[in-house]
């Protein structure tokens, strides 16, 4: 763990599997009625029971209706097994192309973190920047990050998720609002679709801002949370 106070932002030697950092906070720097009615039909069967005729009703044939019952449920049975199989295949490709948790091989670095006053809100927020490197042999896309705000005592505080790709210039950044910059930093496609394709070895940008933080917040965590694999 890198201890970080104050006012030190670079905290992050380019440690790839470290992406946890520990900071000191202090002070601030800067329906009519409703009534259902009942329908009801009573049909007058006399007729069909004064005119019957002996014979109309064609007798069973108990091999006949066999039969007719081994094809609906042999149609049935086809049926399942191409729905089964057809499950399987989708799953198949979702776990081919989906990778949830830390089934991945996505690499951060360059972290840094800087707490600012906005200027909207009488808050002191942090900020997290760094990189993340595609090591895979094939391109991904649509990175989003897990991120986590934890008290000295390592309690969750904030939980909260962002694309890469995403970044704000520091300037801008004190005079948004929250719901601005939380509608800026979750767009999937990155600036200029930095999030659409990322190439190996291709760094690319991200950024979370937690807000109001509080004062007994000590440290963060920051994981990738899922990314698609481009199949060429």
């Amino acid at each position: 763990m890198d201890n970080w106070k104050l006012g030190d932002d670079n905290i992050y030697n380019d440690n790839y599997n470290d992406n946890e950092k520990d900071f000191t906070i202090g002070k601030s720097n800067e329906n009519e009625d409703g009534d259902k009615e009942d329908f009801k039909e009573d049909l007058d069967l006399s007729f069909y029971k004064k005119n019957k005729v002996k014979g109309d009703k064609p007798k069973r044939d108990g091999t006949n209706t066999g039969r007719s019952f081994y094809k609906r449920n042999s149609f049935k049975k086809v049926f399942y097994v191409i729905l089964g199989i057809a499950a399987v295949i989708s799953a198949y490709y979702i776990f081919k192309t989906f990778f949830p948790g830390d089934n991945l091989n996505v690499k951060l670095f360059g972290l840094e973190t800087k707490v600012f006053r906005s200027k909207v809100l009488p808050e002191n927020n942090l900020v997290v920047t760094g990189y993340l490197l595609n090591k895979n042999s094939f391109p991904i896309s649509y990175v989003k990050l897990a991120c986590r705000l934890y008290s000295a005592k390592n309690i969750t505080l904030v939980t909260k998720h962002v694309y890469a790709g995403n970044f704000i210039d520091i300037k801008r950044l004190k005079n948004m609002t929250n719901v601005a910059i939380d509608m800026k930093l979750n767009n999937k496609l990155g600036d200029n679709l930095s999030n659409v394709e990322i190439l190996p070895d291709h760094p690319i940008k991200f950024m979370v801002v937690f807000f109001d933080i509080a004062s007994n917040s000590k440290n963060y965590s920051i994981r990738i949370s899922h990314f698609y694999r481009i199949k060429k």
